[in-house]
């Protein structure tokens, strides 16, 4: 079997997203190999890694891509080992870049057909072979001659793409729905235990609710990524925005093509700023007006009333309509937070003047929801007078919905009186939104995994069966970039916990944090937070055993002042670790052991990114964070 027929079979048997992120995964660990070929550890894929084993392993066709490319399958991994030729990796090169922009292939990507001539300041391009089809919208007729009032049309009319059906389905086709209902219900579950257990009145919250987490969550770490300055796309260096392209032939599918220029060859790179939907399927990467666009479409996907939102000088995030509370919750996917309205005045310090919220069905000035002092951001708006802005909203809501059923008419006007109603009262920002937290009730905030460390119920316990122990070692280590915990023994993994979070016993103010533009990634207090802490705690259960000795290696990382304490501890010791320690015998005899961390200090407004645990570039696979037990 050659390339082309095993991509073929890998495009046909498979899911179209899985098909697609297999070759994306396969393009990048080929290109990775050819650039530093004489780097063993790219030659070498674990079948443990999270991304392997959930993204190319299960794909029918990726592996067999793997083989034929030379990789060799060992018990743990695959290897491409040392003297292995390139030829047929570069045949697979060949073969996946071929692939990818033939019809034959589910998806395409619009910035790999940009194939540009980098030897001018315009960088030429290649009309793209394979045409994305584009939503079509009706004809746009605009009414106003106040330029304000003109952009609010506009909006209004784009927002419509959102009810394109077979575009709504193409979005529904990349969510992993089991795995976040399953998420949503585990939330719902310890909501539920948290209010029985304090009897706490209920806020009846719904599946609904807890979804729109897991979504934002899904979104922003999974799907998503951000994009200050793309990479040199000749020698993969670093860029800085240059200025706006003019050429026609770079203009493809966009009127809006940024040209940045490399630190080191100084070549340019275009990066397209796409406003179509089947588009950003394809790409998913962006700024906030990329992300808030494509994540109004998955709410609408998923049948939710949602709206997209925007702020009239920079920013723009989604609202989604709870049918439980019966309010719409503010939901930012670039900064994975909900229902945190005064963010962007309190902590942001963002001077708000106009809010406006667009649907299929609607619009609104929703200004009232995100700022403290409606007084003082009155005399901020003069692009039109209030009637103005009232009269138009009226008649542009008014024509949209002419074609509705009455009783959908009648909905949407109580729904809207409602909101009205809510706007009447002025806000009043607290600590949490200081901090870009949630104000809402304690349970509200424990379903998002923002609770401060004294309401905070115990998290994981990593539980030690005498059946797990195979050569009398237990190791439990931690990888930042793969963000995922693993439990071993006799060099096997008996079992994975993903995500920092849902491995540890307490944290407070701690959070993870990823520089997109360095591609690190690390454990730091939560900005304004002095200080933060984090615990993990393991015991032997249903074990004859003790420990013997104690090997911890807990990498941190410190800048300015900051401070960074670590602590082990048992039932009756506890003891200061400086840096990282081996064969400690102090807790001998015991049956529990916690390592704690505390991180505060540093300078100046970014103080809370000072102290930092497991720092690691964001394509390594090692563990900075390692404890080895060794029983007796």
């Amino acid at each position: 079997m050659d390339f082309d027929e095993t991509l073929r079979k890998l495009t046909k048997d498979n899911p179209r997203n899985a098909s697609d992120e297999a070759i994306r995964l396969l393009s990048k660990i080929i290109n990775n190999i050819l650039k530093d070929p004489a780097n063993l550890k790219l030659r070498t894929l674990q079948k443990t890694n999270p991304t392997v084993c959930k993204k190319i392993i299960p794909v029918k066709g990726a592996v067999e891509c793997l083989k034929l490319a030379g990789f060799q399958e060992l018990e743990a991994n695959y290897t491409l080992v040392a003297n292995t030729p390139l030829a047929n990796l570069e045949k697979l090169r060949d073969s996946l870049e071929k692939w990818k922009n033939s019809p034959n292939c589910n998806g395409v990507s619009p910035e790999v057909d940009i194939e540009k001539d980098q030897n001018n300041d315009a960088g030429k391009s290649n009309r793209p072979e394979t045409v994305i089809k584009k939503v079509e919208l009706p004809p746009l007729v605009l009414t106003y001659s106040n330029p304000f009032l003109r952009r609010v049309e506009t909006f209004f009319h784009n927002v419509l793409q959102y009810e394109n059906k077979e575009l709504q389905q193409r979005a529904l086709s990349l969510v992993p729905l089991a795995t976040l209902e399953e998420n949503a219900q585990k939330r719902l579950r310890n909501i539920q235990e948290h209010i029985k257990k304090n009897k706490l009145k209920d806020p009846d919250f719904s599946m609904q609710d807890m979804l729109i987490l897991e979504l934002l969550e899904w979104f922003k770490e999974d799907l998503f990524s951000w994009v200050d300055s793309p990479s040199c796309s000749s020698c993969d260096g670093k860029t800085e925005f240059s200025h706006m392209s003019t050429d026609p032939d770079v203009l493809v599918y966009t009127d809006r093509v940024e040209l940045h220029r490399c630190t080191v060859c100084h070549k340019f790179t275009p990066f397209p700023r796409y406003n179509d939907l089947n588009i950003l399927l394809e790409t998913r990467r962006g700024r906030c007006g990329e992300w808030a666009n494509t994540f109004t479409l998955f709410c609408r996907a998923m049948g939710w009333d949602a709206r997209f939102v925007v702020e009239e000088s920079d920013h723009v995030w989604t609202e989604v309509y709870s049918v439980t509370q019966k309010r719409w919750l503010h939901c930012d996917p670039c900064e994975n937070i909900c229902d945190t309205p005064l963010i962007y005045e309190t902590g942001w310090n963002k001077q708000i003047s106009y809010v406006m919220a667009y649907s299929a069905e609607e619009v609104q000035d929703v200004t009232w929801r995100y700022c403290t002092k409606h007084k003082e951001v009155l005399k901020r708006r003069k692009q039109c007078t209030e009637s103005e802005l009232l009269q138009a909203l009226c008649e542009l809501r008014s024509k949209r919905q002419q074609n509705l059923t009455q009783a959908r008419k009648n909905y949407l006007a109580k729904r809207l009186l409602n909101e009205l109603v809510e706007f009447l009262t002025e806000k009043k920002p607290c600590e949490d939104d200081q901090k870009g937290r949630s104000s809402g009730s304690a349970s509200w905030r424990l379903a998002r995994g923002e609770i401060q460390e004294e309401e905070q119920d115990p998290l994981y316990i990593w539980e030690i069966n005498e059946n797990d122990v195979i050569d009398n070692k237990i190791t439990i280590r931690y990888c930042t970039s793969s963000d995922t915990y693993e439990y071993i023994s006799g060099g096997k993994v008996l079992r994975t916990v993903n995500k920092w979070n849902r491995g540890v016993f307490k944290y407070s103010g701690v959070f993870r944090k990823e520089e997109k533009d360095w591609k690190m990634v690390y454990l730091t207090r939560k900005e304004g937070q002095t200080s933060g802490t984090i615990s993990w705690k393991i015991v032997l259960t249903d074990c004859a055993m003790s420990v013997d000795t104690v090997s911890l290696q807990f990498q941190r990382t410190t800048y300015e002042n900051a401070i960074v304490n670590v602590q082990m501890c048992s039932e009756d010791k506890s003891l200061l670790i400086e840096n990282g320690c081996e064969e400690i015998k102090d807790f001998s005899g015991s049956r529990a052991l916690t390592i704690s961390a505390s991180l505060s200090g540093g300078k100046g407004d970014v103080s809370w990114q000072h102290a930092q645990l497991f720092r690691q570039p964001s394509d390594n696979e090692d563990f900075p964070f390692s404890l080895t037990v060794t029983l007796k």
